[in-house]
């Protein structure tokens, strides 16, 4: 449910995701009118769950809660009675090349390369050097199969497209948490019936008079101040335009970020385990040639009846052309190399979630290109003291992160707020 909405609201927060939310939350705290502008029909962003497609809650966006330790929904999860499950050591079921089972001894080796990789990549970073990781990645067993998660499959995009500043400046997502209900389900209890406008699409927003003034497709607002929450893939379309366009300092901080893309292909199986061990990953190892192409997956995650297979970067974004069908038979493809030819009799179904092509996001999440390191924090920053960008793109090292999301919205709203507190002041 939402509030009635404001008339003349100080400030309009342009995105319900976590980061929108999260704005909302702390203007309602700090007594500083607002209103949420929601181009869909729920909230929650790319922070999705729903139980219809599998009869079981399926977490379509974000799904861990990373550094569980010091993380906001790590205690809305407790306070709310959702099933959190430690996911900080999962067991690693590894294949070789041909699709034989790895013996233990493979997995320390691939254990001890991912080490020996990390180190040089936050050395690398540490000492000021920002260019891609793929140039510092030294040859070692299993180096592939890392390569493959660590870019393509966490950062979203394929690691000759990662800064080793950034690398070296993201906070670790260790210890973590898969939650049972999922995450999108978590994230939709933020609403504290708060005013929120749903489908609602921002065209325009003029800041060039003495507040902002935002052009919708239901209508204009005014304003005395805008937070913008909306995806670094939504903002390089250029889907919203700018009167005055965005300084130059903006400008270049959007250049130096790209948006990645992780599509998670949920595939529900009859009850069978395949031989697979709950919340384990399963990897195998691959040629240099194919680091990004590789499909890893999450078996039965908290106890569910479906395995989630995982593609991402150039990959991704390329068989995102070829439509769903092509992406559901290429993970179960390659699951059936690793399970044995029988598995297709205990599949009923899957899908893929399709941020690629989802205007509303336009990618999953955000990466900061080589050399570019500060475009982040060159974003954050309030553009003519009544614009401010939040969400994950502007979380410093918790980029693309949902917490990171939650922390930058609230950051904005108390930044912007206090703004407008000053102006008010000195009038």
């Amino acid at each position: 449910m939402s509030a009635p909405l404001p008339t003349n609201p100080d400030i309009i927060i342009i995105g319900a995701g976590s980061s929108g939310l999260s704005a909302a939350k702390k203007l309602q705290e700090l007594g500083t009118s607002y209103v949420v502008l929601e181009a869909s029909d729920r909230i929650g962003g790319r922070a999705y769950t729903e139980s219809n497609i599998f009869g079981q809650p399926v977490d379509h966006g974000c799904s861990w809660i990373s550094g569980s330790n010091d993380n906001i929904f790590s205690n809305l999860g407790k306070i709310n009675n959702f099933t959190l499950v430690d996911h900080s050591n999962p067991k690693i079921e590894m294949f070789e090349r041909d699709g034989t089972k790895s013996p233990k001894e493979a997995v320390k080796e691939y254990n001890k390369s991912e080490f020996k990789i990390k180190e040089i990549l936050r050395d690398t970073g540490r000492r000021g050097i920002d260019i891609p990781a793929s140039r510092v990645i030294p040859k070692v067993p299993y180096g592939e199969c890392f390569q493959n998660w660590e870019g393509a499959l966490n950062y979203a995009v394929d690691v000759d497209q990662i800064s080793t500043a950034e690398y070296w400046n993201t906070k670790d997502t260790q210890p973590s948490f898969i939650v049972k209900e999922g995450l999108g389900n978590l994230v939709a209890t933020l609403n504290n019936n708060f005013p929120i406008a749903f489908n609602t699409s921002v065209l325009k927003i003029d800041y060039s008079g003495s507040g902002v003034k935002v052009i919708t497709s239901n209508g204009t607002i005014l304003a005395k101040a805008c937070i913008c929450t909306v995806s670094i893939g939504v903002l390089k379309s250029e889907k919203i335009k700018f009167t005055p366009k965005l300084p130059n300092k903006t400008q270049k901080a959007l250049d130096g970020i790209q948006m990645g893309l992780l599509v998670k292909i949920p595939l529900l199986f009859d009850g069978s385990r395949l031989g697979f061990t709950e919340n384990s990953f399963v990897q195998y190892d691959i040629a240099p040639e194919n680091i990004g192409s590789g499909c890893y997956f999450l078996a039965w995650p908290t106890g569910h009846d479906y395995i989630v297979a995982f593609i991402g970067g150039r990959f991704a974004w390329n068989l995102s052309k070829q439509g769903e069908d092509e992406i559901v038979e290429y993970a179960l493809s390659k699951l059936e190399t690793l399970a044995g030819y029988d598995i297709r009799k205990h599949f009923l179904k899957g899908f893929a979630f399709d941020w690629a092509n989802n205007p509303l996001s336009k990618g999953s999440y955000s990466a900061v290109k080589p050399g570019c390191y500060g475009a982040r924090e060159m974003l954050s920053e309030p553009v003519a003291d009544k614009l401010i960008f939040a969400g994950e793109a502007t979380a410093g090292d918790l980029a693309g992160l949902v917490n990171g999301a939650y922390e930058s919205g609230k950051m904005a709203a108390t930044r912007i707020s206090n703004i407008i507190k000053l102006k008010n002041k000195s009038l």
